[in-house]
């Protein structure tokens, strides 16, 4: 028989709040422990909620958040009827990085990759590091060819990104890039979407890689003073 002051034991999953505010401290929610007394609960559990959808290594979305914004644009686009596009990109050759330069090397690229992605979103967008050196970006209310234009943007930027070795000489990195059009025409599943960007980014990578390959879109002309209002919005919004 349990003694009447004894505490209950906690059940799995329960939330310890030290464990919880050394986790913020590492992530840098220096502000959500400035009453170190009466610590701010709103605070920690904003603090936590922000941390499960975010990953880890990158910053950029975690495959949940990413999972869950596109079933959302999916339904977005069959309402509003503007069309959208879904990026997967992953780093080529990405295991004879980690295989030849050691595992420190891998996540630096892969966060090369994320800081590239993160200058070249809006933020409607969604970037998310999907899984391994696999990334995504959903990019809502975005015609075909703007959208190529962001992905081969994405693949020149990370091209030039400069990357060492321990031994200062350089490492060579790219990225290939599969797009999937999100229609309002035809409503089709997030997996389905996930399939066909998949597909296309199997096909950059058997063209040669470090390029982009799209699958085919009811063609909405864009011209090309659209095309620059939208990089240069890119620009302003890594700039501040």
């Amino acid at each position: 028989m349990k003694r009447p002051n004894t505490p209950a034991a906690p059940e799995p999953g329960d939330l310890d709040l030290t464990v919880a505010l050394q986790l913020l401290r590492q992530a840098g929610h220096a502000d959500a422990l400035q009453d170190a007394v009466h610590p701010n609960l709103q605070k920690i559990i904003d603090g936590l909620c922000e941390l499960s959808l975010r990953d880890t290594l990158t910053g950029l979305a975690n495959t949940r958040h990413f999972l869950a914004a596109l079933e959302q644009e999916v339904d977005r686009v069959s309402r509003s009827g503007e069309i959208a596009l879904l990026l997967l990109l992953d780093v080529d050759r990405f295991k004879s990085i980690n295989d030849s330069c050691g595992h420190l090397a891998g996540d630096q690229a892969l966060r090369a990759v994320a800081d590239v992605l993160a200058k070249n979103v809006r933020p409607m967008d969604t970037a998310a590091r999907y899984g391994g050196d696999e990334f995504a970006v959903i990019l809502p209310n975005c015609r075909p060819a703007a959208g190529r234009a962001i992905a081969e943007r994405i693949c020149e930027q990370v091209a030039q990104t400069p990357l060492l070795r321990a031994d200062g000489s350089k490492l060579r990195l790219t990225v290939s890039i599969g797009g999937a059009h999100i229609s309002p025409w035809r409503k089709a599943s997030a997996k389905e979407l996930l399939g066909k960007a998949d597909q296309e980014l199997y096909r950059a990578k058997a063209q040669g890689r470090n390029q982009v390959a799209m699958d085919t879109a009811v063609a909405l002309p864009v011209s090309s003073e659209e095309k620059l209002q939208l990089l240069n919005h890119l620009e302003r919004d890594a700039d501040e």
